[in-house]
């Protein structure tokens, strides 16, 4: 009987069969990730750049997501009784602390009778209610923004609440029902940090431009992942051809 196996080695074909599709699959989730990387890199390199144009002066018209991020300065009034609150935001502090809260929303109505719904930034969790913080500034006000366009819900993303008045994603036309407004035009402005004092509650400028960019690593290491699976399928391949060698060469006597 040990002859017959000492004869008949087990085969390391279904091994690099394994082993191959494992590699490959690897291989194609680094490229992915390479490819996501040149994606988000071109989406943060649009965002600076559009921001750094020239802000406009009149309510853009039709499709806005081709000027997305783009300064916009309006004058106005703020609608001191509706407001929307945005959760699950945080602030990073000068140290680098993060401090969770909402943001704050508030129609914005033109001389025309259009309404933007203006994301006016941050406020801590224990200042959600209007009374504890300052009144929203009356009278005709000139503010300047970025265009920000409504973006699909993401899958994990819980539906707005509307009767709570808790908002996960930003939906200008949801709020405009939700307060009963008119004329709502279809995109957010989010207040820039200069048209808000620095001490002052909601704190406006929290637009990140910057998008967390990890795909890099993250491609090193399904390739890496690739790599030392091919080192050990032939490590552990050759061990096989040797110890089947060493029983032949002991059954052969």
């Amino acid at each position: 009987m040990s002859y017959l196996q000492a004869e008949k080695p087990l085969s390391n074909l279904p091994l690099f069969l394994a082993a191959g599709i494992a590699v490959v699959i690897l291989i194609v989730l680094g490229t992915w990730q390479l490819q996501r990387l040149e994606w988000k890199q071109a989406l943060m390199t649009a965002r600076q750049t559009a921001v750094a144009e020239e802000p406009l002066a009149l309510l853009p018209t039709g499709d806005v997501s081709t000027i997305a991020f783009r300064r916009l300065r309006l004058t106005g009034f703020y609608d001191p009784q509706i407001e929307f609150h945005l959760s699950g935001q945080s602030l990073t502090g000068t140290r680098g602390m993060s401090q969770a809260g909402w943001h704050v929303v508030t129609p914005f109505h033109l001389a025309d009778g259009a309404v933007v719904m203006v994301d006016r930034g941050f406020v801590p969790y224990d200042l959600k209610d209007p009374s504890r913080r300052a009144p929203v500034p009356s009278g005709v006000q000139s503010i300047e923004g970025l265009i920000r366009p409504p973006g699909p819900r993401g899958w994990m993303v819980p539906e707005n609440d509307l009767r709570q008045n808790v908002w996960f994603t930003l939906d200008p036309e949801a709020m405009a029902r939700a307060g009963g407004l008119a004329g709502v035009v279809p995109f957010t402005l989010d207040l820039v940090a200069s048209s808000a004092a620095s001490d002052d509650w909601p704190r406006g400028g929290q637009t990140r431009l910057d998008l967390p960019n990890n795909h890099l690593q993250y491609a090193l290491t399904w390739y890496s992942l690739a790599g030392v699976l091919i080192v050990v399928t032939g490590l552990f391949a050759r061990a096989r051809r040797r110890a089947a060698s060493r029983t032949t060469e002991e059954a052969h006597g």
